[in-house]
């Protein structure tokens, strides 16, 4: 928000506020939040997610308001584990605190992976993942909104170039992205702008690891905010709508990282299905997430089934095709991706933040599964030929499509007028054909169309 709208809405001041650490900083120092509407009217205060606000370098904002905290105040932190963090938190803020420590959500495993959630498995070599996950998708075998979950930031970037060259539009919820950002990708994929969603679980990847090694190497004080969402990924505590399908392509190396992942869908009792790529170094993560939801093949009984909608004839037909397209997502060509992904981003840079206040509709200029690969796919690639598609990929294909518009998923998207955005518009480009239509449109001349040019010839003969 302005300043002056911060300072017009923190007049009152309201009965509930709702802000960050450094946003409170922020206005205490710059005058809009006064400390006398702190100190005299605050009542309660909650620190959610508490067990991240010291790790993320929100320290020195929360020392900042504390002082002006009443001893009144009734202080509750909020904390899904408990940590040196937390404690050093609670000494910071509580008095006397009394700790409720609530359990688990208990045995009842029903409960932690629900019944209208399908979970389905595929065995594939790590290799032959980028054609599994083609012929699911292109084949059009899963249901929309799909969320798919890589364990490092340049494989989720390899499989967007991947799927882009066959026509496949998607978007990476990048965890290096700042928080606004990857809050604006979520706003779209929610809405329905876009169908696939990479989100990148770092606390599944070695990356997580050597940015830990880093951030012990340097002292508590002067630790900077970290830059990438560590636990659980980008995606804790982010609310997913309409996802229908979750595609693990790598897998997690937890079961609570499974059972995380498969929470996205299935919301609010809706239906849900999960498909894991599975390869042989990954069996083993498997078998523990089998026996914990109690698949047991000698009594019969089995959660996770293997994906019955895609045959082998039908992978086989695509081989061709993915492997020479892989050859070409280098590992140069996601590194430049990558830094194509955080040039957009200056769109969202301080100095446009005003401006997109207060022309919120100019930010869906800001297409997030915009193509980043400097070559246009292949028109060949974005369809699939029925010859090469056998009878029971396409019998599977029509049933999927069939379920989707039962169940009305294509009715997601957000309404409105139908109008075509032009892409990487210049906006003085289209000033300057607006003002031309608008000549022609009048009858008058601006001096540079052929009729101008052969009256001056005409008239330079003379």
């Amino acid at each position: 928000m302005l300043a002056n709208d911060l300072r017009a809405a923190l007049a009152g001041p309201p009965d509930i506020l709702i802000s960050t650490p450094t946003c409170v900083a922020k206005c205490l120092s710059g005058g809009i939040l006064k400390a006398e509407s702190i100190s005299e009217s605050l009542e309660t205060l909650v620190l959610d997610e508490a067990d991240l606000l010291l790790s993320y370098g929100y320290e020195k904002d929360i020392k900042a308001f504390t002082p002006h905290v009443p001893r009144s105040c009734q202080c509750l932190l909020m904390s899904a584990t408990s940590s040196a963090d937390v404690d050093k938190l609670k000494k910071l803020i509580l008095h006397n605190p009394f700790i409720l420590t609530l359990p688990e959500v208990g045995n009842n495993k029903e409960e932690i992976i629900p019944k209208n959630v399908q979970q389905f498995w595929i065995s594939c070599s790590a290799s032959d993942k980028l054609l599994y996950i083609l012929a699911v998708l292109k084949l059009g075998l899963v249901q929309k909104k799909v969320l798919i979950f890589t364990n490092t930031i340049d494989m989720s970037f390899r499989l967007k170039l991947f799927l882009e060259k066959f026509g496949i539009r998607s978007a990476v919820l990048n965890p290096e992205l700042p928080q606004n950002s990857r809050l604006h990708i979520l706003e779209e994929f929610n809405a329905g702008l876009f169908d696939y969603l990479i989100a990148t679980d770092l606390s599944q990847s070695k990356e997580k690891d050597e940015l830990s090694k880093e951030s012990n190497a340097v002292s508590r004080k002067s630790r900077k905010r970290a830059k990438l969402d560590s636990e659980f990924g980008v995606v804790r505590g982010i609310d997913f709508k309409n996802v229908f399908t979750v595609i693990n392509f790598e897998m997690p190396h937890s079961v609570e990282g499974y059972v995380h992942r498969i929470g996205r869908t299935g919301r609010a009792y809706n239906s849900g299905a999960s498909v894991s790529l599975v390869s042989p170094d990954e069996m083993y993560t498997l078998e523990e997430i089998r026996s914990f939801v109690g698949d047991d093949e000698n009594k019969g009984t089995s959660s996770i089934a293997e994906f019955p909608l895609l045959t082998k004839n039908a992978v086989e037909s695509l081989r061709y095709r993915t492997e020479d397209v892989a050859k070409s997502v280098t590992r140069i060509a996601v590194r430049e991706s990558r830094a194509q992904d955080l040039r957009n981003e200056i769109l969202n840079s301080e100095k446009l933040k005003a401006h997109f206040e207060t022309n919120p509709r100019d930010l869906d200029l800001l297409k997030h599964d915009k193509i980043l690969s400097k070559n246009a796919p292949p028109p060949h690639l974005r369809d699939v030929p029925d010859y090469l598609l056998d009878k029971p990929t396409k019998e599977a294909r029509e049933m999927v499509k069939l379920a989707r518009d039962a169940m009305g998923n294509n009715n997601n998207r957000r309404k409105g007028p139908k109008r075509k955005l032009k892409k990487d518009g210049d906006p003085l480009k289209a000033l300057a054909s607006k003002r031309l239509h608008k000549v022609r449109k009048t009858g008058g001349s601006d001096g540079n169309n052929s009729s101008d040019r052969h009256k001056r010839k005409k008239n330079k003969g003379i």
